[in-house]
């Protein structure tokens, strides 16, 4: 279930009086991924998430935090059965013995929130920039045109327009050096970072995150999106919200054009330029 119905009692500003309706909300609920290889068996973290896309979200968050570098890393996901308080929010997953697995660096001891990328982290270390996959080179040249037009995809959000309360991420596939015509690949979550990290699993399943695209999100731009964006090889990014100080400089040490507030019919470049086109007033 990704929306639940509750009752409200609906205000208009300059006034007293109210109605009684009934309105849509994004459901979260947490999720918990225990890892287990050969003998070891650790809980690794526990998210709070939109339900719905599980699978790719377990792999996303995998990669992300560098556990696995493939799909192919995993032998089997599963309901884990063994902590019934989950009620099948609790998700078994089996590490091939074919990498080394030290999570001492990358276990969360706390619950991760819908909000945060980097709650419940044991150490300084999970600040450290990783790359996992070569950026993939973008060919289709932006311009003010293209950029409009792939902030408008994200208007089309069907569980935002219902409640209002969800991020997403989509990717523009490009092909032969042309970029296909709307978001292929689309998820929505209650966090910024599920949303992302339900897109990278969803690429790493099906294509081993080999296809070029343009990333596009929905909401402001932290460091750990950026770095998400580095692990999974993606160059391009545009966001209808703003970004940090800090994923400026990641954006820019590691190649990623970085467009934020892209609204309004305008948009900023925060990096280098990517081939964008438009001069100075």
């Amino acid at each position: 279930m990704l929306q639940d119905k509750v009752d409200i009692k609906r205000f208009k500003v300059n006034s007293n009086q109210f109605k009684l309706e009934v309105d849509p909300v994004a459901v979260e609920e947490p999720m918990q991924i225990s890892i287990s290889q050969g003998a070891k068996y650790e809980n690794y973290s526990l998210t709070m998430r939109t339900p719905g896309h599980d699978t790719e979200l377990v792999y996303g968050i995998l990669f992300s935090e560098g556990v696995i570098c493939s799909a192919s890393n995993v032998i089997s996901l599963k309901i884990d059965d063994t902590e019934p308080a989950s009620y099948g929010n609790g998700y078994l997953v089996q590490i091939s013995r074919d990498i080394e697995l030290n999570l001492s660096s990358k276990l969360r001891r706390h619950a991760s929130y819908s909000g945060c990328g980097l709650c419940g982290k044991t150490s300084l270390q999970a600040l450290e920039l990783r790359r996992e996959r070569d950026l993939k080179t973008i060919k289709t040249r932006l311009s003010n045109q293209l950029v409009e037009s792939l902030k408008g995809l994200l208007a089309e959000q069907p569980l935002f327009s219902q409640t209002g309360g969800v991020h997403a991420a989509g990717l523009i596939y490009e092909e032969e050096g042309e970029l296909r015509t709307g978001i292929s690949p689309f998820f929505e979550d209650v966090g910024r970072h599920n949303a992302l990290d339900k897109l990278i699993g969803h690429e790493l399943l099906i294509n081993d995150l080999a296809q070029a695209g343009i990333l596009v999100l929905s909401g402001r731009i932290g460091f750990e999106l950026v770095q998400k964006a580095v692990m999974a090889g993606f160059s391009i990014m545009v966001a209808l919200g703003a970004p940090s100080n800090l994923a400026i400089q990641t954006a820019n040490q590691f190649g990623i054009a970085l467009i934020g507030f892209a609204k309004n019919r305008s948009f900023n470049l925060y990096t280098a330029d990517k081939g964008l086109l438009g001069k100075a007033v």
